[in-house]
């Protein structure tokens, strides 16, 4: 007959085995999820490789830049007088 501590020890071993397992079971599942995710980055990655985003061509969009700063800017904010003629040329600068 099996004393008490050895019958804690074969709960414990059973316990431990079964923790064991469903954590395996848990890391593949975790590995497959990571593998599609892998693909899936993979396949943005080609796609984005083959069709790049075009050029900006900022040359005539001065005004445009202008306001879009304005509006990350208070409403009572005032622009110096030269804004535009400044953009203008950083961005005749940056085009080379």
């Amino acid at each position: 007959m099996p004393t008490e501590n050895q019958q804690d020890y074969d709960q414990l071993l059973e316990s431990s085995s079964t923790t064991i397992d469903n954590q395996r079971k848990m890391i593949a599942l975790l590995q497959s999820r990571l593998r599609e995710e892998r693909e899936k980055v993979e396949a943005q990655v080609a796609e984005l490789e083959q069709n790049p985003a075009p050029a900006i061509d900022l040359s005539d969009k001065a005004g445009e830049v202008v306001n879009f700063f304005r509006t990350l800017l208070p409403k009572d904010t005032k622009l110096p007088k030269n804004t535009m003629s400044k953009l203008r040329e950083i961005l005749a600068a940056t085009e080379d």
